[in-house]
């Protein structure tokens, strides 16, 4: 203190061991450990935090008491709260904020755009991430992993299309598409969302206007799903959107409502379905008779073949064995001559009716004998037997 006019008395000279020492408002002071220098109050820890909340400085009232309980003497200084002050609890404060916003987390559906100063600098991969602190980097998050739907045609003008048969088709179709590439779909496309619904109606009627009504709504849906989904992508590339096109789904295909159309294409329907039916039971009608013809012209085949190889070796035996005749008619002309004459009279005579009359047998009644009938009597007793 300043003065003598201290609440615990007037400040002491310092004499050691004496009454007239300094004392503590908690009692007197405690003995000091042997070695340590003596004099300088307030030495405990609890005096210096106390001495951290008084208020210094500044006018006080006769008699006013410091906080808790210490003297209202007067005297310069600052106000501090702890041993930095505000500037101090100010710095810390910021460091956290600035910590805060230097780590940040990416969901696994997601990626993060990490713009410093604005420009790009990187894209974040799932996971705990860092990065310099706002403002100098600041980060911007999109769903890339979620696939959205959108849905195109409905009530409105733009689900009537003009074909290339020179028909109008009533058309809704579904667009399902994500993010591919995060940077290009935020920095290259304004409102992107828009971008890919303008690309799915321009592709559909592109692809309609090559098509035929008849095909459209009965069997080119697949390929028309395709063509649209491949220039589609095509485009969205060249613009560099960023989006990659999942599938376009084909909801609705139909005629419009006025003036019968629906109906006579009803008609064109069931025509068509009448029309495979038929196709599809001649075919199986050709299926059944084809195979059948086939194989019966196969075995005519195998007949032809098989007579003309029998006649083929029957006239090659009959030449040899007049080859061989001749031979021997060379050797024995006589014998020959006779041999050829009596098989050649076998031959004629043998399946014919014979009778034999005998020359011998004087005049009158010409004696016979039967020849045949005794051979059918013959042969009549082995088959008996």
């Amino acid at each position: 203190m300043p003065d003598g006019n201290s609440p615990w008395g007037p400040k002491g000279s310092g004499d050691k061991g004496g009454s007239g020492g300094p004392k503590s408002p908690w009692g007197n002071e405690p003995k000091k450990p042997v070695g340590q220098k003596p004099g300088g109050n307030r030495s405990t820890d609890l005096d210096n935090v106390i001495q951290g909340f008084k208020k210094r400085g500044g006018p006080r009232r006769p008699g006013q008491r410091g906080p808790l309980g210490g003297g209202g003497g007067g005297g310069g200084g600052d106000f501090r709260i702890g041993p930095f002050g505000p500037l101090g609890i100010a710095l810390v404060v910021g460091a956290l904020m600035l910590i805060s916003t230097s780590v940040y987390t990416v969901d696994q559906t997601e990626r993060a755009l990490v713009l410093r100063f604005g420009d790009y600098s990187r894209t974040a991969e799932p996971g705990l991430n860092f990065k310099w602190p706002n403002p100098i980097e600041t980060t911007v998050k999109r769903e890339t992993e979620i696939i959205q739907k959108m849905v195109i045609g409905g009530n409105d003008a733009s689900s009537l299309m003009l074909t290339g048969d020179e028909n109008i088709v009533d058309i809704d179709f579904t667009v399902l598409w994500r993010i591919n590439n995060l940077a290009d779909h935020y920095f290259e496309v304004d409102e992107p969302e828009v971008a890919v619904r303008a690309v799915a109606e321009s592709a559909m009627r592109e692809i309609v206007g090559k098509s035929e009504l008849q095909g459209i709504i009965t069997t080119d849906r697949l390929a028309i799903t395709t063509a649209v989904r491949d220039l589609m992508q095509t485009t969205l590339d060249e613009y560099k959107a960023g989006v990659r096109v999942v599938e376009v789904q084909l909801q609705k295909a139909d005629a419009p409502d006025q003036g019968g159309v629906v109906a006579a294409f009803r008609d064109v329907v069931d025509a068509a379905q009448e029309r495979e039916t038929v196709i599809n039971q001649a075919t199986a009608q050709q299926n059944t008779i084809v195979p059948v013809a086939r194989g019966e012209a196969a075995q005519i085949l195998q007949d032809a073949e098989a007579y003309r190889d029998r006649v083929i070796a029957e006239a090659k035996g009959e030449a040899e064995r007049f080859n061989k005749v001749y031979d021997e008619y060379r050797k024995a002309p006589q014998v020959t001559r006779q041999r050829l004459y009596l098989e050649t009279i076998e031959e004629v005579y043998g399946p014919a009716e014979k009778i034999i009359l005998d020359s011998d047998g004087g005049s009158g009644v010409v004696p016979y004998l039967p020849l045949d009938q005794l051979g059918n009597r013959a042969r009549a007793q082995r088959s008996g037997n």
